[in-house]
């Protein structure tokens, strides 16, 4: 799932309501709630959470539910865990559910993200453009949301707003190669090739990787989204 030069698909199953009817409403704002503090959790637990984060970055999302049957931990921390297991564990539908329980939580602009990628994932993109904006509203330093936002935007068509978001992403963590990739692919489409040379010396991207990307470019086709965690 962290190539960072092969397509990323999310895995989906048909979310409920139906596509047409969460496209319906996809303009009606996102209200946003206001900073709420987590549970506080006792060393040992967050340890213990810290830990299943790092399995789901590393692509093990059905070990990772297995140590939060484990440690039974209803936390806002754990049941976000939970959600993004799901997800990458093709079951879109229940984890949607928790995301949208956890909107008016102290984990809520991650909720939203989540909820996003499974719109992203179904081919719904005002709704997961819905989201992902406000995910990037509640946590607007988050470079992984600024490119998931941003990659809706290219497949929106919405070039000049998606390059802010990839400017945005790759200027607060300058080493996050997805955001840089996408930035190239992007400028590469838009004919901007001098600008995409000058990204790629900057941030280190070899000869390998840019000819890959020239090659999508020439096919049409998009990095996407990180989806883990």
């Amino acid at each position: 799932m962290r190539s960072i030069t092969l397509i990323i698909t999310l895995a989906c199953l048909c979310l409920q309501p139906s596509l047409n009817a969460m496209a319906t409403d996809a303009k009606a704002p996102i209200k946003l709630t206001a900073d709420k503090a987590c549970t506080e959790l006792v060393p040992e637990e967050s340890t213990r959470l810290a830990l299943i984060q790092q399995m789901l970055a590393d692509g093990k999302p059905h070990a990772a539910i297995a140590h939060l049957d484990a440690i039974k931990s209803k936390s806002e921390r754990a049941e976000l865990l939970r959600a993004h297991g799901l997800r990458q564990t093709g079951r879109a539908q229940q984890a949607q559910v928790i995301y949208e329980q956890l909107t008016n939580s102290c984990v809520s602009g991650h909720a939203y993200r989540g909820l996003g990628l499974i719109a992203s994932s179904a081919g719904n993109l005002p709704e997961a453009l819905r989201y992902l904006k406000a995910a990037s509203n509640t946590l607007p330093t988050e470079h992984t949301i600024r490119n998931d936002h941003g990659y809706v935007l290219m497949q929106s068509g919405q070039h000049d707003a998606a390059l802010h978001e990839f400017l945005t992403a790759v200027e607060l963590a300058p080493d996050y190669r997805q955001a840089a990739h996408n930035l190239i692919l992007l400028l590469y489409q838009q004919g901007d090739t001098a600008r995409a040379e000058a990204f790629a010396k900057q941030f280190g991207i070899v000869a390998d990787e840019m000819q890959q990307l020239k090659k999508m470019t020439q096919a049409g086709n998009k990095i996407g989204p990180v989806a883990t965690p």
